[in-house]
């Protein structure tokens, strides 16, 4: 008699204890929006050929691509010059 009570306590215990461990992993686990990585999503570049020079920025997640700075000597001392440093990405025209 001593040793089936001994016996439905530890099997009480031990679904106990599968429960709540199993309840923790479900809560853990319990996310429905995804992470947003920021670390390594914008890309900077820069080119030049001699008579133009400049850099752009890549969003590596939306694959947009946008000009930050940009010179340009043409003719007679005359230059185009697009400059957008110091703004955020969405901002860039």
């Amino acid at each position: 008699m001593k040793c089936s009570t001994l016996i439905k306590e530890r099997v009480r215990f031990l679904l106990l204890g599968v429960m709540m461990v199993a309840g923790a992993i479900f809560l853990m686990g319990a996310t429905t929006e995804k992470p947003i990585i920021e670390n390594g999503r914008y890309q900077l570049s820069a080119w030049g050929d001699g008579q133009a020079h400049g850099a752009f920025v890549i969003d590596s997640v939306s694959g947009e691509t946008r000009i930050v700075y940009m010179y340009k000597e043409l003719e007679e001392g005359k230059s185009i010059v697009k400059s957008n440093l110091y703004k955020p990405f969405s901002q860039i025209n």
